[in-house]
């Protein structure tokens, strides 16, 4: 095989293992990236066997965590990278991967590590363009509040908080609009992203919720991307 080429072989075992070989490059991630969504999309669980991977595209990396969050995290997705080598393994730990993804020496280490929640888990929803999005995203939080086991009065203040932040991009925002879970050490982070270019002031007729939001959460904030924002807030849970 040229060492120019990328490729996908699926062994299926107790849970599939997906072997990549091969160059990752801004040419072959598509290809590694469509195995490793259909796969989990299918099946749940997935080892990918990276012992012949080459990182030589290191930020490539990250497309492990976005397909994670993008299929709804753990435990609803389980993924665990098998036998880097001494390169990849460091490129991973450079990457900040390691946080949502688990690495395993061997297979049957990974089998064990699928069982692990991760130190970071995240779920990342894209909603519907009208004022559903609010019921919708309600039920998102609390399917997530449920299944990371978060409990005291964490999922209905975690509810309300994407009530108001849904709601305020709804009629202020602008384009695609996108719920952002991450549960970490520090707590839960409920985030809307949309692609307006305005930010939301809670000392303006309509930063009004943005009160509400400051009340219930630990802190609140805006992150400004290349095209749009997130509003988020976090609940400290621990």
């Amino acid at each position: 095989m040229s060492r120019n080429e990328l490729t996908c072989c699926v062994e299926d075992e107790p849970v599939p293992v997906l072997v990549l070989d091969g160059p990752l490059t801004l040419r072959t991630a598509p290809l590694a990236e469509a195995a490793v969504r259909k796969l989990l999309l299918d099946r749940g669980s997935l080892l990918v066997d990276v012992a012949d991977l080459e990182p030589v595209l290191p930020s490539a990396l990250a497309l492990f965590t976005s397909i994670l969050s993008g299929v709804g995290g753990w435990p609803a997705a389980r993924l665990v990278l098998v036998a880097p080598s001494d390169s990849l393994a460091l490129a991973l730990r450079r990457s900040g991967v390691l946080r949502e993804v688990a690495l395993a020496a061997d297979r049957a280490e990974g089998l064990a590590q699928l069982e692990i929640r991760p130190s970071r888990v995240r779920r990342r929803t894209e909603l519907p363009d009208s004022v559903v999005a609010v019921r919708f995203a309600r039920a998102l939080v609390r399917d997530a509040c449920q299944e990371w086991e978060l409990a005291g009065g964490i999922p209905a203040r975690a509810e309300l908080l994407a009530d108001e932040l849904v709601a305020n991009a709804v009629v202020h925002g602008g384009g695609r609009r996108t719920l952002l879970l991450t549960l970490d050490a520090t707590g839960l982070r409920v985030g809307v992203r949309d692609e307006g270019t305005g930010v939301p002031d809670a000392d303006t007729a309509t930063g009004q919720g943005l009160h509400v939001v400051a009340e219930l959460s630990d802190g609140w904030g805006t992150s400004r991307h290349a095209v749009g924002k997130t509003v988020w807030a976090l609940l400290r849970a621990f």
